[in-house]
């Protein structure tokens, strides 16, 4: 592997050391240090795709690496990222192993479309996510949150499985906003099967980078096939009781099931609206959740950031209900937030394949380079940001957030292919948070530091247990 160094000046700002203390050490995933044979790096790459990292994408702007009679490059630099997300998306283009590895689950959605298809789905769906419309969704947010902490209180002081609780109140949350009815079709799925689906990705992930075919069986391969069918079926019972009821609502479920697309003027198939309906289903509650499990894991390594939290709702909205002017008022709330994402990034890594001869940072690089965006080494660089390990929510100040660059600081992704639902999952974590962390600390076993493994979505290895006392 060859690193390539600094290739323009990093973001450092000459305040933040003196305006930022260090905070909570949490660790990093153990990156590679050197080359591997095939066998090692299979092991690796299939117990967690984070493990491949080389050390070196911690520390510079590029690194090179011949892999599987292959180039591929790992980016951190901000100019390098936007200019292959974004001045140049047409020459990188996305990769097949997204489709691989969510194809077979969410079809030819807005998530895994390319091109025309994905246009205009995205476009038929963009008009939901409306900042201001996504608001009036804080009550329903905040009812949520409400009736996981009734069922805190019934269980106070016990352990609980946060990862678990955090999925099913974010997807209680899309089940009464976005998308109606998932709650009686769909929920009874999300704790077991989802996770049937996600976990034996790790084998398709490393299928995947040794070319092997999809159809080849591996551990998990027929439970994985089961929720697949399962969640799909779910879906399409919901579907039908939409085809045969539609609302006046114009909820992104109806709006989806009214869309028609502008070339042939045809309604979304049935198909293509179980995959969407799908995509946004998983997509939109898997992400949230995610980052409020680490973010509940940080408060409980570090309860007065919980405490703080605490304060602020209290002196924001009182004892009462979030309500949708409080947002912007939870300064606090936000950082930590923000800052949790930084060090677990929902979504930890993106992928780009040069479809035509070209150069990247000077250097030519050939049809088929692989060009790989490590979102989570990216957002601890050790060269761009201060104690680049440490949970320090005060980098987050609105006056030194503005001096981070954009293409530095993207747990949602980047370009035209950002999160859709971005403004909806931070409106929601804020409310979710808030409301919990008013009502309730969180504490862990002393040493428990979950390694995080990239799923497509960011996971604690062996769960999240902590205990939970209601205040």
């Amino acid at each position: 592997m060859t690193a390539v160094g600094s290739l323009g000046r990093s973001f450092a700002s000459p305040n933040l050391a003196a305006e930022i203390t260090a905070g909570l050490y949490v660790p990093r995933v153990e990156p590679l240090e050197g080359p591997l044979g095939s066998f090692s790096f299979f092991t690796r790459l299939l117990k967690n795709p984070l493990r491949i990292l080389p050390a070196a994408t911690y520390e510079e702007d590029i690194v090179w690496a011949d892999r599987a009679k292959r180039s591929v490059c790992w980016i951190t630099e901000p100019g390098l990222i936007k200019t292959v997300l974004l001045d140049q998306r047409d020459v990188f283009e996305r990769t097949s192993v997204t489709q691989r590895l969510l194809g077979p689950l969410l079809g030819n959605g807005v998530l895994t479309a390319d091109g025309a298809d994905w246009k205009w789905q995205r476009q038929t769906a963009a008009p939901v996510f409306r900042h201001q419309d996504l608001l009036s969704f804080v009550p329903v947010m905040a009812e949520a949150a409400e009736r996981l902490l009734a069922d805190w209180r019934q269980d106070h002081g016990a352990t609980r499985n946060i990862d678990r609780d955090m999925t099913l109140v974010t997807f209680d949350v899309i089940s009464h906003t976005l998308l109606p009815g998932g709650q009686s079709h769909v929920a009874p799925l999300i704790g077991r099967a989802n996770v049937d689906y996600q976990k034996p990705l790790g084998w398709q992930m490393a299928y995947a980078n040794f070319g092997i075919p999809a159809w080849v069986p591996h551990p998990g391969w027929l439970t994985m096939q089961m929720a697949r069918r399962q969640l799909r079926s779910a879906v399409a019972s919901l579907v039908a009781e939409r085809r045969a009821t539609p609302s006046a609502k114009d909820d992104l479920l109806q709006r989806l099931a009214n869309a028609k697309n502008p070339e042939t003027g045809a309604q979304m198939p049935d198909q293509l609206l179980i995959d969407n309906l799908l995509t946004f289903f998983m997509a939109g509650h898997e992400t949230t959740a995610k980052a409020l499990t680490w973010t509940l894991y940080l408060l409980a390594r570090a309860p007065h950031w919980g405490q703080r939290i605490a304060e602020e709702v209290r002196r924001v909205a009182g004892d009462g209900p979030l309500r949708p002017e409080h947002i912007d008022k939870l300064v606090i709330t936000t950082q930590v937030l923000k800052e949790s994402m930084r060090l677990y990034p929902p979504a930890p890594i993106m992928s780009r394949q040069a479809s035509v001869d070209s150069e990247l940072a000077g250097v030519p690089i050939k049809t088929g380079t692989q060009v790989i965006i490590p979102i989570y080494a990216i957002q601890r660089h050790r060269r761009r940001w201060s104690n680049p390990d440490h949970f320090e929510p005060g980098r987050f100040a609105p006056e030194l957030e503005a001096q981070i660059p954009r293409y530095q600081y993207m747990p949602f992704g980047a370009g035209p292919r950002i999160c859709i639902g971005m403004a909806f999952a931070l409106i929601e974590g804020i409310a979710i948070l808030a409301t919990l962390a008013r009502a309730a600390r969180f504490a862990c076993e002393p040493g428990l530091d979950p390694e995080p493994i990239s799923r497509v979505t960011l996971r604690p290895a062996g769960g999240m247990p902590l205990s939970v006392h209601v205040r």
